[in-house]
């Protein structure tokens, strides 16, 4: 990204009109919306799915609704699967060159078309105008190299085939070169390409902190905050060897540095030798990442791990498509990007188990959306994803212009309820902070495990060491049990009635969700992908801390 002024403000000044263009589609966004079921319309008439539902005849959102079924991913694999074999325009004119992979953290992974031309029209605008409100947020006149951390892509080649068709994350997309698509100048930067030698995410992180512990960083851009807090966490227990390597020139390909570090050495000493993310770029002022939902509990991590570093969302997405795009500085919501599929939406209320929506269920339009109200997606993607149910539900939060804002709430069936206790993350962490308190690890460290039985019960997952090893285990486990009793009425009446047992602590040794997280990463999960949850869906995850030998011997008191 250094040398080349020229082509850094050309890329700066695309994202700014990208911005510009998304902000008008806010103010009046009819045309737009019109257009781009027109467009899906286009490339899927004279295809297999095409010729199936009569798109031919179709004009209109109604005729698009009575035409085509809402279907979950499962009953939309057959299509994709002929893709795989070979067949021709299946679900889209412009045949997929690729397939992107699901991180499968909420089942079995899946499989999305990825073309050319949806590559082109919806992501390619889209991340230019995501970034350009960040530049403008942290009043970027001029690019110079020395700003950007971005977290949110770790390119590389494709390490998977499928029917001779490459397989790969989102986040693990190999670098295009197509002037459509999104090109960040920095993408052939050293710090930015992935190594294809590291075994880990925590050696992943520290050659980044190493190649960029000279620059003048402002903006640190992730999908996922566990990422960020994971970044500041291999700087804290990294900085002496930091140090060392700058001063030396280990692992820069360059001479020695001692004057940047010694003067690192004398901040990272003024911090107790636990430096902070702006202990080591003090110019830090805008970390990017997921705010809602359950990444919204990390915001207290991202406070103390930068102080006074402001946070902006990163855009709603997944692999099979963009829903929201930042537009502003609002923390966690952005409006709905109607320029980047066909949406609707079914009112959702909590006693939806998550299971698929009926083929023929009604839906509204972006325009029929009521503030303070919740709903699931139904989201069709010119990729080849017509009227699929995401399964996602978002909740109407204000409005940008003429096009509401959305805040991501979770999967429908998101809780886990054995009895109707309908217990959320947000309820785990809540009882489990108040009790313990936030301060000892600087990590995510705990999370609830549903165990059936009868009755059946939840468990609380806990690296347990200094300083819980004070604790007696069983008195904080009924004070857990207490304060989420407090937290969630209806697991307070379960309680009460005996259809829950008590809740119970499971200690794990330090460290170990850290193991987990680098497990999956040597599996060949993308970084990007992976996330803590603070409950898990059901008692599986068990096995995992047994088999990894994750589970202590009972400490004092157990």
């Amino acid at each position: 990204m250094t040398g080349n002024t020229a082509l850094n403000q050309d890329f700066l000044l695309r994202t700014q009109s990208a911005l510009a263009v998304q902000r008008k589609i806010c103010a009046q966004p009819e045309e737009t919306v019109e257009h781009v079921l027109g467009d899906i319309l286009a490339v899927s008439r004279d295809t297999g799915f095409g010729r199936e539902h009569g798109l031919a005849r179709v004009r209109s959102r109604q005729e698009w609704q009575h035409a085509v079924p809402i279907r979950s991913y499962n009953e939309l694999a057959p299509y994709v699967d002929r893709q795989l074999s070979g067949e021709r325009r299946v679900l889209t004119s412009d045949d997929p060159y690729a397939f992107l992979r699901t991180s499968g953290s909420t089942g079995r992974a899946k499989l999305v078309p990825t073309t050319d031309h949806w590559r082109r029209a919806y992501r390619g605008p889209a991340l230019y105008a995501q970034w350009g409100l960040y530049f403008e947020q942290i009043g970027t006149e001029q690019l110079t190299g020395d700003e950007v951390l971005d977290l949110s892509w770790e390119p590389g080649p494709p390490r998977h085939r499928l029917h001779g068709f490459p397989v790969y994350s989102i986040t693990e997309r190999p670098v295009s070169d197509d002037p459509e698509d999104w090109n960040p100048p920095w993408r052939s930067e050293s710090w930015f390409t992935r190594d294809p030698e590291a075994s880990s995410m925590t050696g992943l992180l520290y050659a980044k902190l190493l190649r960029l512990a000279d620059h003048d960083l402002r903006l640190i851009v992730s999908v996922n905050p566990s990422k960020i807090v994971l970044l500041a966490e291999t700087l804290k227990e990294n900085g002496e060897r930091l140090v060392r390597d700058l001063h030396d020139g280990r692992g820069i390909d360059a001479a020695g540095d001692p004057a940047l570090a010694g003067r690192l050495a004398e901040a990272f000493d003024r911090a107790g030798g636990e430096p902070l993310l702006t202990d080591l770029w003090p110019g830090l002022s805008l970390l990017v990442c997921w705010n809602s939902a359950s990444a919204a509990l990390y915001r207290p991590w991202l406070s103390r791990l930068a102080p006074g570093v402001a946070t902006l969302p990163f855009s709603t997405t997944g692999t099979e498509g963009i829903v929201t795009l930042p537009m502003d500085d609002h923390p966690s919501a952005g409006p709905l990007a109607v320029d980047q599929g066909h949406f609707e939406f079914v009112p959702w209320q909590d006693l939806d188990d998550g299971s698929p929506l009926p083929a023929d269920s009604p839906t509204l339009g972006y325009d029929e959306l009521e503030p303070g109200t919740d709903y699931r997606l139904v989201m069709s993607q010119a990729n080849g994803l017509y009227r699929y149910d995401v399964g996602d539900v978002y909740r109407v939060v204000g409005a940008v212009g003429a096009v509401p804002r959305l805040e991501f709430l979770g999967r429908a069936g998101f809780q886990s309820s054995f009895t109707g206790e309908k217990l959320t993350e947000s309820d785990v962490h809540t009882a489990v902070i108040q009790i313990l308190g936030s301060e000892p690890a600087g990590h995510p460290h705990f999370s609830g495990i549903p165990v059936w039985g009868t009755p059946p019960h939840y468990l609380v997952a806990i690296e347990w060491a200094d300083p819980y090893d004070r604790l007696d285990v069983q008195d904080t486990a009924r004070r857990i049990d207490a304060t989420l009793q407090e937290v969630n009425v209806e697991y307070a009446d379960k309680r009460r009635s005996g259809r829950l047992r008590p809740l119970q602590i499971l200690p794990l040794e330090p460290g170990a969700f850290h193991t987990i997280a680098e497990r999956r990463f040597r599996q060949g999960t993308a970084g990007a992908q992976i996330k803590h949850h603070w409950l898990q869906k059901d008692s599986a995850f068990l096995d995992i801390l047994r088999e990894l030998g994750l589970v202590r011997a009972c400490p004092t008191g157990m």
